[in-house]
């Protein structure tokens, strides 16, 4: 699938950035052992041979990415075995920070009771030889001789496949989504409001007074219809007797603050502006610009840095009062450098929803013409949970089918299951969020495949699973992590992958085409989830799901607890699971009947 194709690569990235910070901690271990013997079965020197190997792989990501978007067979298998080779070297990496901390609890007094001490008692000590104080430490030399054969053949298989370090200019091999116009909708549905506001916003006067420019920021998720409102505002009457001059410019994911300013300087006047620099097309703009009242919308924008949008509105400080910069994006903190509080757009009615979809179906406002495709017209339109972009694709998708059974058909398939030319606008609106997402929380957002549809998130609950899974291992101190993750969770929910729920202003929801997308990106990580429950089974990085019960020892289920993550029986004596902040966590839960049993 495309989609998971696209993203398999910055998820690599991700994990190998784990396995260096593991790496980095794991070589520190060594140093303040003051010449002890090594952990059994490996080196400081092999620590650093793995390193610099691990180095050059990460070099050519990105270059692999692209080369298995443009169909190389042989390259999506490398990255296949580089995926599993990470996650095989964290577990390895793991056992020998047990190691490394067991020995350091070693020389603290034994009336000790520190959580290090706890945390490793989970291994029981191996009755069979009163020399070996435990298992843990019984690191067969085989295992990491094996990891260095596997590592040492996917470099050799790098060469064989001409990846080139450090790739640039990616976008030859990505698909991009057509740059929006000026041009509004045929037919808009469900935004009469939200337009009414927003005229007033653009052609009403600033508060400040003392202000000539405002912004006017438009946020939302991708495919809310953001563009398509900012269309329909551009080109309403009133708003275009309001001012002398308008411009509009799709900027979308690079913000080059020389082509804006030509777009815009272009489009006031009409004529060419090739082969100029930044500074004479600014000082053309401002010339053009100075004393008028304009209207210049930039749509679709990603940039953070505030020095590129200082630059950019040096021409417009010579405007007329109430001259207005409307932006859309769907990114907070887009909207923060702006010093302009955000417009939210939410998500469509369910009834202006399966307007939407009649309309590009059917061509009609309704199904009164068509009653055999009412309720089954409506339950697909449910499907696209207010979002014009889902209903106006699926919408597009049955425009030529006229048989019930057909619609039956789409309804029951996935969105992810449709034919890529069907579902391809929905595609590249999600993947350009995930694209932008920091490398730091790519893991994290993919993470939030255990939970199905509908489920409300509480922001702790979700940071506990991900400092169960090493997420922000060496990100911090030991102390900070969740006042960390914390950071990264409220992070997601100002980039809109995740959202305030309406009832409980305590819990989040995600999208469920975000939640398709974070499966689809788990998928590529041995993935499979059910709809109706938490999850089927789920194996992402080390710990593995199953109903609800701990599928590595193979233990059995307990009773179900409604509305939590259920119970959890984990026989800890063949239990792989190392990481105590899994238990931490699921102690925690014990408000919502979620149970632990260790025996």
């Amino acid at each position: 699938m495309a989609i998971v194709e696209t993203i398999v690569g910055a998820i690599l990235g991700s994990a190998l950035q784990v396995l260096f910070e593991k790496l980095a901690s794991l070589g520190l271990s060594y140093a303040q052992r003051e010449g002890a013997l090594p952990f059994s079965g490996i080196s400081i020197d092999q620590l650093n041979k793995w390193k610099k190997m691990l180095d050059t792989i990460n070099a050519v990501l990105d270059d692999a990415e692209d080369k298995q978007l443009s169909g190389k067979g042989p390259v999506k298998l490398w990255l296949d075995d580089v995926r599993d080779l990470a996650y095989d070297m964290e577990d390895l990496l793991d056992e020998f920070a047990i190691q490394a901390a067991e020995v350091k609890s070693a020389a603290k007094p034994s009336t000790s009771k520190s959580w290090v001490n706890w945390k490793f008692s989970c291994c029981p000590r191996d009755k069979s030889s009163g020399s070996n104080p435990n298992p843990c430490s019984l690191m067969p030399e085989t295992r990491v001789q094996e990891i260095n054969g596997r590592l040492e053949d996917i470099v050799t298989r790098k060469a064989q496949l001409n990846l080139i370090e450090n790739a640039v200019n990616r976008s030859n091999n990505t698909e991009k989504r057509l740059p929006s116009t000026s041009l509004p909708e045929s037919q808009l549905f469900g935004r009469e409001m939200e337009e009414a506001e927003l005229v007033e916003l653009l052609t009403g006067e600033s508060e400040n007074s003392n202000t000539t420019l405002s912004v006017v920021p438009i946020f939302g998720m991708g495919g809310v219809g953001k563009t398509a409102l900012a269309q329909q505002l551009y080109n309403d009457s009133s708003v275009h007797s309001c001012f002398e001059t308008r411009a509009w410019v799709c900027v979308s994911d690079v913000f080059d603050v020389l082509d804006i300013t030509k777009t815009i300087l272009q489009s006031i006047t009409g004529s060419s502006c090739a082969g100029e620099d930044l500074n004479s097309l600014q000082v053309k703009l401002k010339d053009n610009l100075s004393g008028k009242k304009f209207l210049v919308v930039l749509d679709d924008i990603w940039n953070e840095k505030y020095e590129k949008w200082t630059v950019l509105l040096k021409p417009f400080e010579v405007g007329a009062r109430g001259s207005k910069i409307l932006i859309t994006t769907r990114n907070l903190a887009v909207a923060s450098i702006t010093g302009a509080s955000p417009y939210t757009l939410k998500e469509l009615s369910l009834d202006d929803c399966t307007s939407l979809l009649a309309f590009h179906a059917l061509g009609e406002k309704n199904f009164e013409s068509h009653p055999d495709f009412e309720t089954i017209g409506k339950k697909i339109a449910e499907r696209c949970k207010g979002l014009p972009l889902a209903a106006k694709m699926l919408g597009g998708v049955l425009r030529n089918k006229r048989n019930p059974d057909e619609w039956e058909a789409i309804l029951n398939n996935k969105m992810w299951d449709l034919p890529t030319e069907k579902n391809d606008e929905v595609l590249l609106v999600l993947k350009l969020s995930y694209a932008h997402l920091p490398s730091y929380l790519k893991r994290c957002f993919a993470y939030c495949a255990v939970f199905p549809k509908d489920y409300e998130i509480e922001r702790d609950e979700l940071v506990l699973l991900w400092i169960a899974e090493g997420f922000l291992d060496g990100q911090t101190a030991e102390e900070n992590n969740l006042r960390l993750g914390r950071s990264y969770f409220d992070e997601l929910v100002s980039r809109s992958f995740l959202q305030q729920a309406n009832v409980d202003v305590s819990k989040f929801s995600m999208h469920d085409l975000l939640n398709d997308l974070a499966k689809s990106i788990a998928g590529a990580t041995c993935f499979s989830s059910g709809e109706s429950q938490l999850a089927d089974t789920i194996c992402i990085g080390k710990i593995s799901w199953k109903d609800h019960f701990c599928e590595c020892c193979g233990g059995s289920s307990g009773t179900k607890a409604s509305s939590s993550l259920g119970f959890l029986w984990c026989n800890w004596k063949s239990c792989a699971l190392t990481n105590v902040y899994l238990v931490w966590y699921i102690c925690s839960l014990s408000a919502t009947a979620a149970y632990v049993k260790l025996w």
